[in-house]
């Protein structure tokens, strides 16, 4: 999906195009789910970019987002709004759409997160 070759020539897609998607779809949330990978007590958050991984299959891209929801904000509501956004998105940009989009809620954020394993999609 990164790679589309059609009669004019090869089209390639980096993949911070659809990480920028997947930013812009957790920041339609109004700031209430972040983009974080939450590992646990004293491993808080690992460096790196764990927090969107996607992998390229034969039937298409498989998106699995990483995120934290604020207490008392609705998981259903937020992820669908998010899964929504990225298929939507990615199906403007690259003119196809993606096989799976699957969100996993890693906490809970209040004062302190409480860590959860939650995953739609």
């Amino acid at each position: 999906m990164l790679e589309i070759r059609n009669r004019l020539g090869d089209i390639r897609f980096s993949r911070n195009v659809i990480l920028k998607i997947v930013e812009d779809a957790v920041a339609s949330c109004d700031g209430r789910v972040s983009l974080l990978n939450y590992k646990g007590k004293y491993k808080r958050v690992m460096p790196g970019n764990d927090e969107v991984v996607f992998v390229e299959t034969p039937e298409g891209v498989d998106i699995t987002v990483y995120v934290v929801i604020n207490f008392g904000v609705s998981i259903h509501d937020s992820t669908e709004k998010i899964r929504n956004y990225i298929f939507d998105n990615v199906e403007k940009v690259m003119g196809e759409r993606p096989n799976r989009v699957k969100i996993v809620v890693t906490g809970v954020q209040s004062r302190e997160i409480a860590r959860r394993h939650i995953e739609i999609g």
